[in-house]
């Protein structure tokens, strides 16, 4: 627990420092090589007979998702999703043997490329928001202080399991306690940088995250456990792999974009 926390408290300053102080692209960049790394990880565990080319070519078209949310209209993200499941189904049908295997090879790649890009861009969409900027650092704080108010008090009270099929060591003290953590912040940058964001606004904005945010996180440890893995993987020392770390935006970040696109706090 201390390695993880230790962790997040090195990785997370300067990552937020640059997304503050850098061109607004930097933010897509960030995220195309987290979909990068989460896309690897996802088809490993997922796909462990599977051959490099289908991990590359879904990887590939991960990529130009991502790219896609910075640069295109909202309508030519939907085209390309069309296209993406269309080149699937062409692919597999003239290029493998075992026909068996289609339907659920075609729907592994297809669902990694929306799990993970297309709904870790909305942090992209966040930020192209009038004071998208704000918005970004608040969801990433708000994630991480919840997840360590969650990991904090489940660790130390926790005496109930959440959901022990899935999870075994999420306690159901740990999820409340992430809803404290992360309406402490949200209120805190309502404070500081948000002044004109009403407090029911900030209220709902918190709990949704914090709901949304575990959500996520739960959503990944069920795909662990249908792999029958532990990890992710291990490239964050403490987090294990990046899908462990990112689990918590997938639902987060998009419950955020829509919620300020489609209310009156901008």
């Amino acid at each position: 627990m201390y390695k993880r926390l230790l962790t997040a408290s090195i990785i997370i300053p300067p990552l937020a420092l640059l997304i503050f102080f850098g061109p607004p692209y930097i933010l897509s960049i960030m995220v195309s090589l987290a979909a990068i790394v989460g896309l690897y990880e996802f088809y490993t565990m997922t796909m462990s007979d599977g051959g490099t080319g289908e991990k590359i070519g879904g990887i590939a078209l991960g990529v130009i998702l991502c790219g896609l949310f910075q640069w295109a209209p909202s309508e030519m993200i939907m085209v390309f999703l069309v296209a993406v499941m269309v080149v699937l189904f062409l692919g597999y049908a003239f290029s493998s043997q075992e026909l068996s295997i289609l339907p659920s090879r075609i729907g592994i790649v297809f669902l990694g490329i929306i799990y993970i890009p297309f709904l870790l861009s909305h942090v992209t969409l966040i930020n192209k928001l009038p004071q998208g900027i704000f918005w970004v650092l608040l969801l990433l704080a708000t994630v991480w202080v919840g997840n360590t108010f969650a990991l904090l008090i489940g660790s130390w009270w926790g005496r109930h399991k959440l959901s022990p099929q899935i999870s075994p060591h999420k306690t159901v003290e740990g999820f409340f306690a992430c809803f404290v953590g992360a309406l402490l912040t949200v209120f805190a940058f309502k404070t500081l940088f948000l002044p004109t964001v009403r407090a029911a606004d900030a209220l709902f904005v918190g709990l949704g995250i914090a709901l949304f945010g575990q959500l996520g996180d739960l959503s990944e440890s069920m795909i662990k456990r249908g792999a029958k893995v532990k990890d992710s993987g291990s490239l964050i020392p403490g987090h294990v792999g990046v899908l462990d770390r990112l689990d918590s935006f997938f639902f987060a970040a998009p419950f955020l974009y829509y919620f300020l696109k489609f209310t009156k706090i901008l």
